[in-house]
């Protein structure tokens, strides 16, 4: 299918779209526009919205364009509606309408705009993740359970184990080494690794020996990474994946699964769709394809995170099962000159099996001139670093170390033969784009060695950096004060000493220095990692030294980032002391590798610099120099070295961790060389694409050229007719020169300049010197805002603190509604019956407990017993409670389940609702919108909707109360219902119920519980006496807006069926005692369905 041009002001984009954003044409500027247009012209309402991206930062980015396009769309067809035409095309386009349909417009936007924090707007994880959660007992569910970002520490683990577990009584010892060695075939380390984060079919299994070891070996860690995720309850961000796409393809609930996400999302929009994978893939079009509007934005040009897990191919699935193919044809980033040069770099080339480079126009006009006669009057220059005969590589890179510097120099003189109209260069024009952190800290610092101020950003990690050495090397003297430890502290940049100092001191001079570091332990101790940092600049002038030292920004910055990240770790896993943040550190750098998250090292200084970074870093950003130094340089891979193949195959992928010895191993071999080649090329793209103005790219004659990206790209062949991927390599000993692209003559005349560099010249400084303005004289910022001190987040719990006299505990573990230990009930004789819970113990800790086990117990099979007791034992053991036996509290919990439910839920106990039929702690957050609105407002609800004989119509007044009655609703509300049951009959779904366990004792503390402490006087009092009407009526709000959202043909009269407060010491079995209908123990309350409407109204702002 040929795609298309894309008019962003024409008919809107239907069914499952492929749009093909090239380089610079506007991409995020389009999803803007689109969203706009959708919202705008009634397609979706901005919670109906979903826009998908790659990663976190890029979330925000996109947040942030389309809330500014929504906003500015609106306010320019205010405008029209006052006679004043819109400039901008795709307002103009929507104002070009009816009077009447212009202000409807508007005020979609307006409304959009007023409520875009509900935008859905996430990355593919996030949004897995939340439709999980959405879809409740149509998914796989794995309460309480943990997210844990990097699996490697759980697969070395594993790998371990069943390493000793395979081989350990082998004759002949293993059939493969654990580690890794040189030209091996990969070890059992690595095998695991990659079986593990690979989503990916493995190949080679009953190959014959130690090819079939591999495999099987690779199939014993994933399953045993898998039982330990479920023992531990963690899972990772493919498991959010492949839950999802199991909810969405299971036979029996899948259909639903599926209706529900396309009603909840009948647009959808994914950015950077070419980094995809057929899990997320799969996903999208099961969900979504076919049933609603599927737009697929991306650019399969500049898909390079491959070994991220994004996989091109499957950009072509979709494009082949999509209805329609577009593209954006105009550049918008780069000058005609560049546009033209990279066009002709690229003519009659593929980047990958039907990955063409199209041609785009331009938009702009040129915004540098280049000295005329020079280089610089073209848009592409390549400069080589010629050689007779081809010389080592870092002779090559050595020589283009020092023209880089030279060129940087050039352009930042005043007499730079590249200048804007107005004036010259500043150095943050100028960007640095390398394939390695190392190779892109190398030329940061020969820049700055040569006076321009340069900064590299790269994706390693702060972690593996000398400031973080320093840190484990303090923070094991912290914890172990003995001279050798101390003597190592000594000289790290905490304390400042020498060795030389060191090896002269005398003993006053040591014991200051250990007077320090016994200091610090206890600040650590008493006040943690930030006030053990203060305390270095107090006692030796720590950023003031550092900041004196030539690499002073960088280590500061590495200092502040590495305290941030253990006061994140202690105050987050309460492991603050010296000892546990050693281990936590020791256990991160050996994980860390390329870096990623919250570990990736800052930039360190927001100074004018030359910005040095990865292309990976670099892509979606743009300057107007950028610079390429390491696209000549590639390491042929002619040689199978037995590593490890992830290849694509069908909609999924393959691994191969067998080695050499496998069949068809060559052929997957050259597959994978083919992969990797055309991602260089992408790679290439994507590093000459991030210019403006002028990109310069070094070629050099060395071993390692042949199979480089802009060696291939210039040695291939162009036929714009027949276009095709370049050789994998073109041999320099084969080509005039070496392969030299000076006077190639297909260049001729073009946007590429070919410079020969003049290896003869010694090496010289860059001739920069920056004007820095007078410093201005210190003056403390005035404060000129307001904070808005009603805003919070907040439940139940804390607007109820003041009358229960206790702080609110947020988000803790434990659960914080049954903190009412003084009140008592006047038990009714008749139903002198003790408790069947009556020896068990009260409070948050045990209420916790039996939590829990509702939550996991499956009570509806003949084995419900065994069901019981296993959830108590393994509730104990993640709750443990020193005076509770396991047996008892089973036998004690087994009555509250066979008790009947009485009126709401006729015929039934807690034993007729399967997991089909109970969501177990149903979370919810939602907006409160009515600055305005007090519990005074919710009193008053109370009081107009609650008929006199209602059992909590009393509950208003108390509510109104000094304290209670003035808390203001502003902000989020959160809460997690304990359990939803749904009533049906067969499958005709008849309502939902809300239901709270209670552990309340309400006896006192002497006095003997019995059955008669629950009857339903005694419940209602109890109930108000908590404020637990407030949490109730709460839940049903929560529970009304979950089900509006996701439920096809609801109706709260019908489906609002009421709440169960079940008080589970009352309850005594089917022979339960009833009292004016209802069981003691069951607290039935129906709340009218208007009260619930109208306090969703009040807490919305208006809106239901």
């Amino acid at each position: 299918m040929n795609p298309t041009l894309f008019d962003l002001t024409g008919p809107l984009p239907s069914g499952t779209t492929v749009l093909e954003a090239s380089a610079g044409t506007g991409k995020t500027f389009a999803i803007a526009a689109l969203a706009a247009r959708y919202l705008a012209e009634g397609a979706a309402e901005v919670d109906h919205l979903l826009l998908i991206t790659f990663s976190r930062a890029a979330t925000a980015e996109l947040r942030s364009r389309v809330r500014e396009r929504i906003r500015d769309t609106a306010e320019a067809l205010r405008a029209a509606a006052g006679g004043v035409r819109p400039l901008e095309a795709v307002a103009a386009h929507l104002a070009d309408a009816p009077a009447d349909e212009v202000a409807r417009r508007a005020d979609r936007l307006a409304t959009a705009f007023a409520r875009f924090d509900r935008a859905a707007i996430m990355t593919t994880h996030e949004f897995c993740h939340g439709m999980l959660a959405g879809l409740g007992i149509l998914a796989p569910q794995t309460p309480q359970s943990s997210l844990v970002e990097d699996l490697r520490g759980l697969a070395d683990e594993a790998a371990e184990d069943v390493y000793v577990r395979m081989f350990a009584d082998e004759p002949h010892g293993a059939p493969f080494p654990f580690g890794k060695q040189w030209d091996a075939d990969p070890g059992a380390q690595e095998i695991a690794r990659q079986a593990v984060s690979e989503v990916a079919d493995l190949v080679g299994a009953g190959s014959p020996g130690p090819a079939g070891a591999r495999v099987a070996f690779a199939e014993s860690v994933r399953h045993e990474v898998e039982r330990r995720k479920a023992e531990r309850r963690l899972f990772s961000f493919d498991d959010q994946l492949t839950r999802l796409d199991q909810a969405l393809s299971d036979p029996a609930t899948g259909a639903q699964a599926r209706a529900r996400l396309a009603a909840r999302f009948p647009v959808v929009l994914v950015d950077e769709f070419q980094d995809t994978d057929p899990t997320q893939w799969s996903v999208l079009r099961q969900a979504f394809s076919g049933v609603g509007t599927l737009v697929l934005i991306g650019d399969p040009k500049q898909a390079i995170y491959g070994f991220r897990g994004g996989d091109v191919h499957t950009y072509a699935l979709a494009v082949g099962a999509a209805d329609a193919r577009t593209t954006l044809g105009v550049n918008h980033r780069s000058d005609p000159e560049v546009v033209e040069g990279v066009a002709t770099l690229f003519d009659g080339v593929r980047l990958g099996a039907d990955i063409g480079v199209p041609p785009v126009a331009t938009a702009r006009r040129a915004r540098l001139v280049g000295a005329t006669g020079t280089p610089w009057e073209k848009g592409v220059q390549v400069r080589a670093v010629e050689a007779e005969k081809a010389v080592h590589p870092a002779t090559a890179r050595n020589a283009i170390t020092r023209d880089l510097v030279a060129v940087v120099g050039d352009l930042l003189s005043p007499s730079a033969p590249l200048r804007r109209p107005g004036g010259g260069l500043a150095p943050s024009d100028i960007a640095v784009l390398v394939r390695s952190n190392e190779r892109g800290q190398e030329l940061a610092t020969a820049l700055a060695a040569a006076g321009v101020p340069a900064t590299f950003n790269g994706s390693n990690s702060v972690l593996a950096t000398a400031a973080a050495g320093d840190w484990l090397t303090l923070l094991r003297a912290l914890d172990q004060p003995r001279r050798p430890y101390l003597r190592r502290a000594f000289l790290t940049d905490f304390v400042g000493a020498t060795v030389a100092e060191l090896a002269s001191a005398d003993e006053r001079a040591v014991e200051r220095w250990t007077l320090l570091v016994h200091t610090w332990a206890r600040v650590l101790e008493r006040h943690g990692v930030p006030a053990l940092f203060a305390a270095f600049d107090a006692d030796t002038d720590f950023r003031a030294r550092l900041l004196s030292r030539p690499d002073g920004e960088r280590l500061v910055t590495d200092h502040r980032h590495l305290a941030e990240l253990l006061h994140h770790h202690g105050s987050g896993s309460g492991a603050g002391r010296a000892r546990e943040l050693v281990a936590w550190l020791v256990g991160e750098r050996e994980g860390a590798s390329l870096g990623g998250g919250d570990s990736t090292r800052r930039r360190d200084t927001d100074a004018d610099a030359v910005q040095v970074m990865t292309v990976h870093r670099a892509k979606g950003l743009q300057w107007p120099v950028v610079l390429l130094p390491e696209v000549s340089h590639q390491r042929e891979a002619d040689r199978d070295t037995g590593r490890q193949l992830v290849l694509p195959r069908g909609d999924g992928r393959l691994l191969d961790v067998a080695g050499r010895r496998t069949p068809a191993r060559s052929d997957r071999w050259e597959r994978w060389r083919t992969e990797e080649a055309d991602e260089s090329l992408r790679s290439l793209y994507v590093g000459l694409t991030r210019a403006q103005s002028r990109v310069v790219a070094w070629w050099a004659h060395h071993w390692d050229t042949a199979a480089s990206p802009l060696h291939r790209l210039l040695h291939a062949t162009h036929d714009p007719g027949s276009p095709a991927r370049p050789a994998l390599s073109y041999p320099t000993r084969e080509l005039p020169g070496g392969g030299s692209p000076v006077g190639l003559a297909w260049l001729a005349g073009s946007q590429v300049a070919c410079v020969r560099v003049d290896q003869s010249a010694a090496p010289a400084g860059s001739g920069y010197a920056a004007v820095l303005p007078a410093p201005d004289e210190l003056r403390a910022r005035p404060w000129t805002r307001t904070i808005d001190r009603d805003w919070r987040r907040t439940s139940y719990s804390g607007l109820t603190a003041a009358a229960h006299e206790f702080a609110p505990v947020v988000d803790s573990p434990l659960v914080a509604d049954e903190l009412v230990t003084d009140l008592e009930v006047d038990a009714d004789p008749t139903w002198a019956q003790p408790s069947p819970m009556a020896g068990l113990p009260a409070g948050a800790a045990f209420g916790t407990l039996v939590h829990a086990i509702y939550e996991h117990t499956d009570a509806t099979g003949d084995d419900w017993r065994a069901a019981l007791s296993d959830a108590v034992a393994e509730a104990l053991r993640r709750w443990p409670l020193g005076d509770v036996e396991a047996a008892a509290l089973a036998s004690a919990l087994e009555p509250s389940l066979t008790t009947p439910l009485g009126v709401l839920a006729p015929g039934r106990t807690l034993r007729s609702f399967g997991p089909a039929d109970r969501l177990s702690e149903m979370d919810f957050e939602f907006a409160l919108d009515n600055p305005a609105a007090t519990l005074a407002d919710v009193a008053a609800l109370l009081a107009e909707h609650l008929p006199a004989d209602d059992p909590l119509a009393g509950y208003a007044a108390r509510l109104d109360h000094p304290g209670l009655a003035d808390q203001v609703l502003h902000g989020f509300l959160t809460g997690s219902v304990d359990s939803v049951l749904r009533l049906r009959e067969g499958e005709d779904t008849t309502g939902f119920l809300v239901v709270d366990y209670k552990t309340n004792r309400l006896a006192g503390v002497e006095e003997e519980l019995t059955l008669g402490h629950y009857t339903p006087a005694a419940m209602a009092e109890a109930m108000m006496a908590s404020h637990y009407p407030l949490q109730a009526l709460l839940y049903c709000v929560a529970l009304h807006r979950f089900l509006r959202l996701r439920m096809a043909g609801y109706h709260p009269e019908r489906h609002l069926a009421g709440v169960l407060y079940l008080f589970v010491r009352g309850m005594a079995g089917p022979d339960t005692p009833v009292v004016d209908g209802s069981p003691l123990g069951v607290f039935a309350w129906r709340p009218p369905t208007a009260l619930v409407l109208a306090t969703s109204r009040l807490l919305a702002g208006g809106a239901a």
